[in-house]
């Protein structure tokens, strides 16, 4: 584990008491690459343009692929180069051309716009004359111009200069030309796992090959594959090496894939709501044909309006002198011999809104290796996590393995650019924080063992008085709503909460269940009504339910009632209805287990703490507008209250833009907040504001400072003339492929390393304030560590100050009674993002998805408002 981390002697801890050895997978994973002959050398990078531009990303490496297969050995010199798919080639040394343009004739049979009718196939009689197995899909074949030109000679050696200067003595250009070079390296990784038909995913790449394909239900399947990009760290140059998994459509025929996805025998079982999903989710899937000896492959644009027995075109005459009206089925039969069962259900529409193809679904197959990008059920997730948690000693053997899969060593692109790759796992040191001690109601303390602990003989911190309450019975199949609500009061009773009984239990009518979910919801709330509830307990059918929005609107939006959701577990046991009963108390404005005041001495006399979050909606939606949400700390000294801010922004926009307004914004109003809930007899004006920051990705670091940070000095010096607290602005990050295992006795007895465990040093980042810490117990699979980036220390927190306050901050999620993986203001800010993402749904359920996306550009559409809740002040934790 890690001696410290800064970048400079003066911020470096070159100490580290009880320092223990762990190897690394990912940065610091594998001792390489290490330099060869050309990457000290020019790498020329290529402006690539392609006409038509209206092709995708895996089109046109098909093309650069021709293109070097026609003209590599005449006009490239033998070199192959690496492609990153977009607008870019780089190549080891210059071509021996400036700017040239090719032509490249490509086979293309997806998107045709041959349809059921159209001139120039052959008559009915001869196909019906031709063997099956001889007749072919008419080729395609498409003409792209290729331009491509020098743009820029790129010098390698600027890595291992930005590596080698200090902290502060790296300016802007060498660090542009250092992330330029790193750059190159990763694309070359990339256009490997291309030319290998690997599924590319950014940094990760993923194929059946690699690993076991296991089955997620629903339609789709896991594939196993591997992250790996290029890290600059204080050990050199490093290979960042990890396994993964990605979600991918099953190559099934479409018609197997519906009745899986909606959990029926035929088509005939699905709903007018279930084609509506249907058509949601299929949109721009690639299929391919079945009903012709070679496939033609299309993009699905949607369904027809109606059914296929209903379905008729104009199609040529015999004699070529007219057109004649044919159906669907006729012409499928006709030409093809194929006679169509499904004839109540739509078709797919292959074309588009001027020129549709319609194709009977039984004859059209979902094309192999397509990511599914939209949310995942909980079944699905259980399913996911099953399949992909690997325990620390399997996945380090599969890291070492890594390297011997991916077989870099052999490479004609590695050996072009001069890389070298070491087979071995880097050895890293670093150190283990001790566990914070927690406060207790009746003045009962403790300090958790390997980052949990319990309630055993101990009660809340403050637990609170709950009068007024009711049950809501949405499951059928509960009849024991009764039982669960005295159990519930008996658990809470011992945690120190007082609840009286609750003023009625009410189940849903049986006759209501055919009603939509909304109706089911207002039905229940105009039965509880008369008792006035300040809070609800709600039990649902299973966990996915549709009720949980229009229920959880209801609530928030237009009562301002506390509410609380659940499944009945096969076991109604102390341990569930434990969390429920943290859930229930934090909510209502209790604390649960806080951290002792001597454990905050680091924040001086008055410190704000921040967490922000963006939540996107998922990768195939791109008219899904982005929600940022920030919580602040309140009730100083307290640091276990948070309140909350929340803006929607345009699609995909990361930087958060409403954190200062003129006379507004979020970072003022949370300020007053913290003024307002203040302790008297405290300074509520805060000296110190500390930003955990998540989500924010290496490349955006420049940015988030530009943005963000000025945002929060403008809505200081706002507030008032002259304030200028010192900020310290955090960047945690969890998508990254690092792994530690520990080589010592110093673990837990999965085999992960000890939670509070810190790396600071090796595995690091050569001139950034960054450190690795895993704060949480990690019980199943491989522990993952967070990774913390400090972007501005005005503050002057030393190292230990900030890992200390970091790893304690992981122990104060008020929800569960161990330690999490990242520091709490951060996880609330990003559970807030997705309370509101499910609140502002168009959709029944709380899907994200929406049918008008689609891979181009959407038209712009004026951004939802923010929904205005009702919720009092002293329950601004709603949303745990």
């Amino acid at each position: 584990m890690a001696q410290g981390k800064g970048n400079s002697v003066q911020r470096r801890r070159q100490k580290a008491e009880g320092a223990v050895p762990i190897s690394a997978a990912g940065e610091g994973g594998g001792e390489g690459p290490r330099a060869g002959p050309s990457l000290s050398g020019p790498v020329g990078r290529c402006e690539v343009s392609i006409e038509p531009e209206t092709v995708s990303k895996r089109m046109c490496r098909e093309i650069m692929k021709k293109l070097r297969e026609t003209y590599g050995n005449e006009y490239f010199d033998g070199k192959h180069g690496a492609y990153d798919g977009e607008k870019s080639l780089f190549t080891s040394g210059c071509l021996p051309f400036k700017s040239m343009k090719f032509s490249v004739l490509l086979d293309n049979f997806e998107g045709s716009s041959c349809r059921p009718g159209d001139s120039g196939r052959p008559s009915s009689a001869s196909r019906r004359a031709e063997p099956l197995s001889q007749r072919r899909a008419p080729s395609k074949v498409r003409k792209f111009d290729v331009s491509i030109e020098l743009a820029a000679k790129i010098r390698m050696d600027a890595i291992e200069e930005m590596m080698k200067r200090a902290l502060g003595r790296c300016d802007q250009e060498l660090q542009d030309r250092a992330l330029d070079a790193l750059r190159v390296l990763d694309v070359i990784l990339r256009e490997i796992a291309s030319r290998r038909g690997y599924l590319l995913v950014r940094d990760n790449f993923f194929h059946p090959s690699l690993g076991q394909v296991c089955d997620l239900g629903d339609g789709v399947e896991g594939w196993r594959g591997y992250h790996s990009s290029v890290r600059p760290t204080l050990m050199g140059l490093m290979l960042n090496l990890d396994t993964t998994m990605t979600v991918v459509l099953k190559p099934t025929l479409v018609d197997e894939f519906l009745k899986e996805r909606f959990n029926v025998r035929d088509l005939s079982g699905l709903q007018k709501r279930d084609w509506a999903k249907a058509k949601d989710m299929l949109k721009n899937v690639r299929i391919e044909t079945t009903h012709t000896g070679v496939s033609r492959k299309y993009r699905i644009s949607g369904f027809s309006d109606r059914s296929i027995r209903e379905l008729k075109f104009m199609k040529g005459t015999k004699d070529g002198n007219g057109e004649e009206e044919i159906s669907v089925y006729n012409y499928f039969f006709d030409t093809y011999s194929r006679k169509l069962k499904n004839l109540n259900f739509p078709a797919l529409d292959l074309g588009n809104s001027r020129k549709p193809i319609y194709m009977p679904i039984e004859l059209c197959k979902i094309v192999s290796g397509q990511r599914y990008t939209k949310p995942l059920s909980s079944k699905q997730r259980m399913a996911q996590i099953g399949a992909s948690k690997q325990a620390p000693q399997e996945r380090q053997k599969i890291c070492e393995n890594a390297l011997k899969v991916c077989n870099y060593s052999s490479d004609k692109l590695i050996a072009e650019f001069g890389l070298q790759f070491d087979n071995k796992l880097a050895s890293v040191s670093g150190r283990v924080l001790p566990a914070p001690q927690l406060d207790f109601g009746n003045g009962k303390t403790e300090e958790p063992k390997e980052g949990r602990w319990n309630f055993n003989h101990k009660t809340l911190k403050k637990g609170v008085t709950i009068a007024a309450w009711a049950v809501a019975v949405f499951d059928p199949c509960c009849n024991d709503g009764d039982r669960i609500a005295f159990q519930l009061i008996e658990s809470c009773s011992r945690r120190g909460m007082v609840m009286k009984s609750p003023a009625v239990v009410q189940k849903q009518p049986r006759n209501s269940f055919g009603s939509s979910p909304e109706e089911r919801v207002e039905t229940m709330f105009n039965a509880l009504r008369p008792y006035a509830p300040v809070f609800i307990l709600a039990i649902l059918a299973e966990k996915d339910s549709p009720i949980y929005v229009p229920f959880k609107r209801l609530c928030e939006i237009r009562l301002g009632i506390i509410s609380q959701c659940m499944v009945k577990p096969r076991t109604l046991n102390d341990q569930f209805l434990g969390n429920l009963a943290l859930k229930i108390n934090l909510k209502m404005g209790g604390l649960n287990s806080p951290l002792s005041q001597r454990m905050l001495h680091c924040l001086g006399q008055s410190t704000i703490i921040f967490g922000m979050d963006v939540t996107h909606g998922s990768p195939g939606d791109v008219e899904i507008p982005s929600i940022a949400a920030v919580v602040a700390t309140k009730n100083w000294p307290e640091v276990f209250h948070y309140s909350t801010q929340v803006k929607v922004q345009p699609a995909r926009m990361e930087m958060i833009q409403g954190l200062y307004e003129p006379e507004g914004g979020m970072v003022r109003e949370l300020l007053m907040s913290f003024y307002s809930t203040c302790a008297k007899g405290v300074n509520p004006k805060p000296s110190q504001i500390i930003i955990y920051r998540d989500g924010v990705s290496d490349s955006m670091f420049a940015k988030c400072l530009e943005v963000e940070f000025v945002a929060f000095k403008r809505a200081c010096a706002e507030l008032e003339a002259g304030y200028n607290p010192g900020i310290t602005f955090i960047v945690a990050k969890k998508r990254h492929g690092t792994r530690f295992f520990p080589q010592s006795r110093d673990a837990l007895r999965n085999g992960n390393v000890l939670p509070g465990t810190v790396v600071d040093k090796d595995a690091c980042h050569p001139r950034n304030f960054d450190f690795f810490l895993i704060s949480q117990a990690g019980l199943i699979g491989t522990a993952r560590p967070t990774h913390y980036t400090i972007l501005v220390n005005e503050n002057q927190l030393g190292p230990d100050d900030i890992q200390t306050l970091t790893n304690k901050l992981c122990y104060t999620f008020g929800r569960c009674t161990s330690s999490i993986s990242m520091a709490a203001p951060a996880a609330y800010a990003h559970i807030l993002a997705s309370r509101y993402r499910k609140l502002m749904s168009p959709l029944e359920g709380g899907s994200t998805t929406s049918s008008s996306s689609s891979r181009g550009i959407g038209v712009s559409r004026p951004l939802p408002p923010v929904p205005i809740l009702r919720m009092k002040a002293d329950h601004s934790m709603f949303f745990c």
